[in-house]
């Protein structure tokens, strides 16, 4: 496999046969490096603290100097100053959860977060308080269910990414605030990005995008779920709008009924063309709406990660606005990433791992104007490694443990109650899975397991190596259970 032209994600560009990108090995989607990282903290464990719940607050600046001393910590409601010998690194991530500067910077009331829930742009405003020089800032990188856009969640809810070709082929179709459509539905999108006029942008922000389609479209959908037992989003069916006629729809959405009317007929004229003169959507993927009722679903615009943040150098030095390093302030990863525009998928990863080696070593170099102290109460403290201790997971009679590295956060550890060549209980003591999709599969996977007196049950939708770990922990404690009774 020629792996340099199925990875350029804009091969059209130049320089785009320059890339290239490594696995860990060949399952796919497992975290692997993640945790190939994590465990070579944990392995060094005398030389590494790690602080979770731990809110950096400020940067500890020497008056005259500029020289970056320390942090401020916020840690179980006090605030500690942390020492730095030598030096800072800064790799606090983006800001798309701080509500302001997605405002200020990337012109919308809200993105949902396809990842992290935790990125709040701490470190901006710990550098500029520093005068670092900011760059960037309006660049970040979406995905998706369509370009750009995820099902419309709660607050502080994640949005899904879902690949689900019945949301662009049919009498389906997006529209934008006034109820007309915005971008090309079925367009290839790169990280949100879609060819507009000859650039690669993602689709204008709108405050409420609906998906809108027709009967025969919800048809298409309730035979798929009648056929696979679930939807790839299992809440499309409780979230739907639905009215007899579109003026009808059209209120409840608040929006143009002329413009919806209009749009609906505009699509259907294009398909009876056999060409979308609007956005070029492929005719083959059309269906003219039929006469109702119709139905919507509230979207959203998504975002991935931001890239804005400090500038730095090829030392990952991060510099001030007069251009000039900032003494022993470093930088590594989204915050400040290097990506201006258009992102190649892999470049964070790969920014991580360079930038966060330069940072490194160039941070622990012992500087001539150190401020050298002794350690102090503060050292040795390691939530990580605290949090892989099993020795306080009590176990009664006939229950064993069982572990699994296959999730995406770490170790997941099940508590098995095994009696009568029978699965009792199944409890998860120990995992670091992600708040949505894993959680559900932490809590219904063990269910069905024990339903089934088997670990041949199906994964929880969006959570397949959540899924997979889970079961993989149980046929370890089910083989040490086994091995005991026989």
């Amino acid at each position: 496999m020629n792996y340099k032209k199925t990875m350029a994600e804009y091969p059209e560009l130049k320089g785009s046969d320059t890339v290239d990108f490594a696995l860990v090995h060949k399952r796919d989607k497992d975290a692997a490096l993640w945790k190939l990282l994590r465990q070579k903290v944990l392995d060094r464990t005398d030389n590494i603290d790690v602080w979770l719940s731990s809110r950096a607050q400020h940067l500890i600046q020497e008056p005259g100097s500029k020289i970056i001393r320390g942090v401020q910590i916020e840690r179980d409601g006090k605030l500690l100053n942390i020492h730095a010998n030598n030096g800072v690194v800064m790799t606090s991530g983006g800001f798309e959860n701080n509500p302001e500067l997605v405002q200020t910077y990337l012109h919308s009331v809200r993105l949902t977060p396809l990842g992290t829930l935790y990125n709040r742009g701490d470190g901006i405003h710990m550098v500029q308080e520093v005068g670092a020089k900011l760059w960037h800032m309006a660049n970040y990188e979406s995905h998706g269910i369509l370009p750009g856009l995820t099902f419309k969640e709660g607050e502080n809810e994640r949005g899904r990414q879902i690949a689900w070709p019945l949301l662009s082929h049919g009498s389906i179709f997006v529209i934008a605030d006034d109820g007309t459509r915005y971008f090309q539905e079925d367009a290839k999108h790169r990280h949100g990005h879609i060819t507009t006029h000859g650039s690669w942008l993602i689709p204008m922000n709108n405050q409420h995008p609906y998906i809108v389609f027709d009967q025969a479209q919800y048809n298409d959908f309730k035979q798929q779920l009648d056929d696979e037992g679930r939807l790839p989003y299992p809440e499309f069916m409780d979230k739907l709008v639905k009215a007899d006629t579109l003026p009808e729809l059209a209120n409840k959405l608040d929006v143009s009924a002329a413009n919806l009317g209009q749009t609906v007929t505009d699509f259907n004229a294009y398909k009876a063309e056999g060409r979308d003169f609007a956005f070029g959507r492929n005719p083959e993927s059309m269906r003219a709406f039929d006469g109702g009722p119709y139905y919507a679903i509230a979207a959203a615009n998504d975002v991935l990660n931001t890239q804005g943040g400090p500038q730095r150098n090829e030392n990952a030095e991060i510099l001030g606005v007069d251009n000039k390093p900032i003494p022993h302030l470093y930088g590594a990863g989204e915050l400040g990433g290097i990506v201006a525009n258009c992102y190649q998928g892999g470049g964070n990863l790969a920014e991580c791992l360079v930038f966060g080696k330069l940072a490194g070593e160039h941070a622990a170099v012992v500087k001539t104007d150190a401020d050298v102290v002794d350690a102090d109460e503060a050292n040795g403290i390691n939530d990580l490694a605290d949090g892989e201790n099993l020795s306080n997971v009590k176990l009664d009679a006939d229950q064993y443990l069982g572990s699994s590295n296959a999730g995406l956060g770490g170790k997941v550890v099940v508590r098995l109650t095994y009696t009568g060549n029978k699965i009792q209980n199944v409890e998860v003591v120990q995992h670091h899975e992600s708040e949505d999709a894993g959680l559900v599969a932490v809590s219904e996977l063990p269910k069905e397991i024990v339903a089934a007196n088997s670990t041949d049950v199906d994964a929880i939708s969006g959570a397949s190596a959540s899924s997979r770990a889970i079961k993989e922990a149980v046929k370890d404690a089910l083989g040490k259970a086994e091995a005991m009774h026989n």
